[in-house]
């Protein structure tokens, strides 16, 4: 379609140059005709040799008009070209806003609309380098904070037993046991950062084994038994009784499966009543870890997946504050997606896995 439209602007410039000049010619022919003589132009008086007084007007008219042409299309041309490498400059120094705009021959507006395009990908890109590093920066932040306070912690009550300043055996078994639990929590913090850097490697094992998700989901379920003993949860579990067959990395599945219920033992009063279900489709299969218990703050649930978010703003309550970023991130992996829908007095985690 290019190709033909610039063919028929080359015949309609073509066409529009040899009629000026043959209209031109006729006109200045026609006046010396008048007003000089009809016998001098008719016996076409010889100015160089070889040529008569036709020809030379007609050379002359058709080289202004050649000259004439070369400035209309030097400008076409120069001015894009102009507007092309000053944008390319700006590119160079990292200023990726810029766009190209100009009106151009179909060769030059291509170059135009390839130009913004690859200049828009280039900005979007470099959006999303300065988040992932933002990102990153602000879980380093999160990650001091969280390793510094229990680390202080224990160094405290370590320091104490150290220089003899604790008598009492009873209060010498609390500094031990706070000593145990802080150290408790370190190792869960440093254990969740290794996973959830382990999901960006490409040496992740991929999901290539058909696994009964029903079946695992039941495994889940029992493993928390005890706790939803302790808080005297409700747990009522409807899953299907045949098998749920999903392509799956068990051991990545089980561990976001596992967080979701983590998630909700942690952060709900005593009482809690928690429903687990799995409804299996033939394109994917949906469950969904539902309870009635506090909910989620409004601001939070935009944020609620990212690392080191909790629902106390003061980072004092239980867990390290990655297992929803580690749940997140291990679903996507396998194709699905993990979504909230929460508010006061209900809570639902939706996971959504294709079959295939």
């Amino acid at each position: 379609m290019g190709k033909k439209r610039k063919l028929f602007n080359t015949m309609i410039t073509a066409y529009i140059l040899f009629t000026l000049t043959v209209g031109v010619t006729n006109s200045i022919v026609a006046y010396l005709d008048d007003h000089v003589g009809a016998g001098i132009l008719k016996k076409s008086i010889v100015l160089l040799p070889g040529l008569s007084l036709n020809s030379l007007i007609e050379i002359v008219i058709f080289a202004l008009s050649v000259y004439l042409y070369s400035r209309w299309t030097s400008k076409r041309i120069t001015g894009p070209l102009e507007k092309i490498t000053d944008a390319i400059q700006k590119m160079r120094k990292g200023e990726f806003t810029q766009r190209l705009r100009f009106k151009a021959d179909y060769e030059l507006t291509l170059i135009q609309e390839h130009f913004n395009e690859m200049v828009a990908h280039l900005e979007k890109t470099e959006a999303e380098k300065n988040k992932a590093e933002q990102s990153k920066q602000r879980m380093l932040l999160d990650l001091s904070h969280d390793l510094k306070t229990p680390i202080t912690t224990i160094q405290g009550y370590a320091m104490a037993l150290q220089m003899g300043v604790v008598d009492s055996p009873e209060k010498q078994r609390r500094y031990l046991e706070m000593i145990y639990n802080k150290s408790v929590i370190v190792t869960a913090l440093v254990e969740d950062m290794f996973q959830l850097a382990t999901l960006d490697s490409p040496d992740l094992p991929s999901a290539e084994e058909q696994e009964d998700l029903a079946e695992l989901i039941r495994q889940i379920a029992i493993a928390h038994f005890d706790q939803f003993e302790q808080k005297k949860f409700t747990l009522d579990l409807k899953i299907p009784s045949h098998r749920v067959m999903v392509q799956m990395n068990r051991n990545l599945l089980y561990r976001a499966l596992s967080n979701l219920l983590s998630n909700t033992l942690k952060h709900n009063p005593e009482g809690t009543e928690v429903a687990l279900s799995l409804t299996d489709t033939d394109e994917a299969v949906l469950l969904q870890v539902m309870d009635n218990g506090i909910g989620i703050a409004e601001e939070l649930k935009e944020r609620i997946f990212q690392p080191f978010v909790r629902g106390d703003e003061a980072r004092t309550g239980e867990g390290t504050g990655l297992g929803l970023a580690i749940a997140k991130k291990a679903v996507e992996l396998h194709g699905g997606k993990l979504l909230l829908k929460s508010e006061p007095g209900k809570t639902v985690f939706e996971v959504i896995l294709p079959k295939n």
